[in-house]
């Protein structure tokens, strides 16, 4: 049991991690380490009210790790992909990258549109956040508090459940990531009204989009796992492409290989302690 929270904690931790950073999807991260289908079947059940201690005890430890990993990338990895982008990136290059090698066993029958459905759904939102904005939270209407804000998060949240779609990449198009980001860097200090009503709208929005994404999911894997099998293996090998470490820097070649090898050398021991993966279920 003790080992089983570890887990959760560390993947939870993991998939916090991942969701600060735009381009760098949560939800890969939960295929990674193992945890995507359990936690689609477990918030499933919590919307129905249908939970056993097991799986409620797995969903406690898997968000508090979830909330650590929020709040140490604020802090931690914004600075690591501020100050080291590009071996920062190799990183997590190396363990999408062996993801996909472990990934294509899981898929029985290859299907091209769904494969492809998956992969544009990825790179597309990524040349649109080049165009990308900041909003001004200085004049905040009641209109966008109660309305725009949490349709943003929705579509987030959605995005941070999805793998290969960056829940952050998808705030920073809609102008909401940096402020996000700084306010959650600076919590629970220096905080004003205005920001607490801000992160609460934004929550709400993205708990909606996660339930909402979750269901449909769901009724996906029992209706079609072929399909969402080949739309997944599409949407993690989109998300190679934004982070692509030459997109975000340079550096030394020999540092840049290491780095993705210790990526991979830890997604081989995640994978090791992990007690369940997609195949498994």
């Amino acid at each position: 049991m003790l080992g089983e929270m570890v887990r959760s904690g560390v993947a939870g931790l993991l998939i916090g991690l991942a969701n600060v950073i735009p381009g760098v999807s949560g939800g890969t991260m939960a295929v990674i380490v193992g945890v995507f289908e359990r936690l689609i079947n477990t918030v499933d059940g919590l919307t129905k009210l249908r939970l056993k201690r097991d799986d409620l005890l797995f969903l406690v430890v898997l968000g508090v790790g979830v909330v650590l990993g929020l709040l140490l990338g604020s802090k931690v990895l914004v600075f690591a992909f501020k100050t080291y982008p590009y071996y920062t990136y190799a990183f997590f290059y190396g363990l999408i990258l062996f993801s996909l090698y472990d990934l294509k066993d899981q898929v029985k029958h290859f299907r091209i549109v769904e494969f492809l459905a998956g992969f544009f759904v990825v790179v597309f939102p990524y040349f649109l956040a080049h165009g990308g904005f900041v909003r001004d939270l200085g004049n905040l209407s009641t209109a966008e508090l109660f309305v725009f804000i949490p349709l943003s998060g929705a579509l987030a949240g959605a995005s941070m459940v999805l793998p290969g779609l960056s829940g952050s990449l998808v705030l920073m198009l809609l102008g909401y990531y940096h402020q996000a980001i700084e306010i959650v860097s600076r919590f629970p200090l220096k905080i004003t009204s205005k920001e607490i009503l801000f992160l609460i709208s934004l929550g709400v929005g993205i708990l909606v989009g996660i339930v909402v994404i979750v269901r449909l999911l769901n009724l996906w894997f029992e209706k079609a796992r072929s399909s969402i099998m080949n739309f997944i293996l599409g949407l993690l090998t989109g998300s190679l492409y934004p982070i692509t470490p030459g997109f975000h820097g340079t550096g030394n070649v020999v540092l840049l290989l290491v780095w993705i090898s210790v990526g991979a050398g830890l997604l081989i021991v995640l994978k090791k302690l992990s007690y369940k993966r997609l195949s498994a279920i």
